[in-house]
């Protein structure tokens, strides 16, 4: 008797491929059903941890909304401002001070200069612009900063919406002939280069 492709009942005897076809039909016998490989079952996994992962990172950018770079989406503490940066390490202060000498505006210090800026690498590429562009400081200072600046300002615009803009819209405002991001761009790169020498 050849009893290959036949099933066992729910009491466990066997039945040919004629009768469990019959005895499937009325329900009584249970459907075969293949077990997965372990191949299957660790794609399985793996699909089911990439789309939890893409899920996580969707939710930090719809939270971060206006980023799309994941260094943003990491919480930081507030960085210090250039006058706390100054304050902070006062060799470095007299090192820079020293090497913006010439870009400073007459009878002001560094760290007066300095006051209002969120970092110190915008303060130094601002008085780097101001110097080699022509524009009064305290103008330029006040549209990169969004905040009034001490001192004179009568022939100064104030920013739209007293809102701080980058340096490059501030330097197209105040100049409107010259190719702003470069000279932005070159600025900032000189004054990190300095900061770094200070260091």
């Amino acid at each position: 008797m050849n009893l290959t492709g036949g099933q066992r009942d729910g009491l466990g005897e066997y039945c040919t491929p004629q009768v469990s076809k019959r005895t499937r039909e009325r329900g009584l016998l249970k459907p075969e059903q293949a077990r997965p490989s372990k191949e299957a079952s660790m794609k399985n996994r793996w699909i089911i941890v990439g789309v939890a992962g893409v899920s996580v990172l969707l939710g930090a950018a719809g939270a971060a909304a206006s980023s799309y770079n994941p260094l943003k989406w990491i919480k930081k503490g507030p960085s210090p401002t250039a006058s706390e940066q100054l304050a902070a390490n006062k060799e470095e202060e007299k090192k820079l001070s020293l090497q913006l000498q010439a870009v400073l505006p007459p009878r002001t210090s560094l760290k007066d200069a300095c006051a209002g800026f969120k970092n110190l690498n915008d303060c130094v590429a601002s008085l780097y612009v101001s110097h080699n562009l022509s524009i009064k400081f305290n103008c330029l200072k006040w549209d990169v900063t969004g905040a009034k600046p001490a001192g004179d300002i009568k022939s100064c615009a104030a920013p739209s919406n007293d809102k701080a803009m980058d340096l490059s819209k501030a330097i197209h405002v105040l100049k409107p002939g010259v190719n702003s991001r470069t000279q932005a761009k070159s600025a900032e790169k000189r004054a990190r280069e300095d900061i770094k020498d200070a260091s």
